[in-house]
């Protein structure tokens, strides 16, 4: 089912949100990002961009379970006053996008959207990609790059990988969800894929960040923490396993920029792969940060340490 074609014309629950972050950040009529649409395949995903004309970087913001490309927009409009193309897709059924056939709806389509998007961005004016991956973003983030080889940079705010039984128990609500519930996927999918159930349910979403009232507007959102998804991309989700392992990838450099104080993904999750990586690789703590962080201070520290990882890409020599 179709989609209204617009930010503006839909639900606007991210004007609701800007309140939560610094005033440069915030995102208003004179600060909108850009509204595109990509079509592939029976996919049809919606882009916001937020253009730099002579940017030497592009960004490919990656949303994570709660979320869809819009509510990034103030992170992206940071990005983008320091010089830096950002463009953020609604990976379906988040956002705006859809498809047109729910039973193609798994996580790999989520991987091959990326790709795609990556390819369309290269051919479009040939800007160096470098991907920006929030909450499960940042796992996406990680196969998308394996998958595509033609990334300059991995950001990630989480490293989720749910090959590891401990990260899944953490993302559930509790055990019995994620080991029962994951059986029952496995083991009946062509009964149960075509299900829908609101992310609310199946996730720690309470804890997407750490103040009360936003996480009740995100939760709330028809298209981010509100809205339902097939079990087909669940279960697709929780049986990904890295095609090529952390102690294999030298595909580009990676920058984990982990929030302090995140309940729903907490730093020792992510740990163990980080420090499996073999690519260079740098880790910084974003302190009395949330799992979607908006604390001033962190803020403050993830920019930083964000303009150094891409300043120091912009300045290395073409690989390639």
């Amino acid at each position: 089912m179709n989609k209204d074609s617009s930010y503006n014309q839909s639900v606007t629950y991210w004007k609701q949100y800007q309140k939560f972050f610094p005033d440069d950040m915030q995102i208003n009529e004179n600060h909108l990002p850009t509204e595109e649409w990509m079509t592939w395949n029976n996919a049809h995903i919606h882009l916001d961009r937020m253009p730099v004309p002579d940017a030497q970087l592009k960004i490919i913001f990656i949303h994570g379970a709660g979320g869809n490309g819009r509510l990034l927009a103030p992170y992206a409009r940071m990005l983008q006053t320091y010089g830096y193309e950002v463009v953020s897709p609604d990976l379906p059924p988040y956002g705006l996008s859809y498809t047109d056939s729910a039973e193609s709806l798994d996580y790999q389509l989520w991987i091959d959207i990326l790709n795609e998007l990556i390819d369309q961005e290269l051919k479009r004016d040939g800007k160096p990609i470098i991907l920006l991956g929030s909450s499960i973003g940042g796992m996406l983030a990680y196969h998308t790059a394996v998958q595509s080889k033609r990334v300059k940079g991995l950001i990630a705010t989480t490293f989720v990988d749910t090959s590891d039984s401990k990260v899944r128990d953490q993302l559930a609500p509790n055990k019995l969800i994620s080991r029962l519930g994951g059986w029952c996927m496995n083991q009946f999918p062509s009964l149960l894929d075509s299900l829908q159930i609101s992310v609310n349910k199946i996730s720690r979403m309470k804890w997407i960040t750490n103040n009360a009232e936003l996480t009740r507007l995100i939760m709330k959102d028809p298209l981010a923490a509100g809205t339902s998804i097939p079990l087909r991309l669940l279960r697709t989700f929780l049986n990904m396993k890295p095609v090529i392992k952390p102690e294999d990838f030298e595909g580009c450099p990676v920058l984990l920029v982990h929030p302090q104080l995140d309940p729903m993904t907490p730093y020792r999750f992510s740990k163990p792969f980080y420090d499996n990586l073999k690519s260079r690789k740098e880790y910084v703590s974003l302190e009395g940060a949330g799992h979607f962080p908006i604390e001033q201070r962190g803020l403050e520290q993830m920019i930083v340490a964000v303009l150094a990882f891409l300043r120091t890409i912009e300045n290395e020599p073409d690989r390639e």
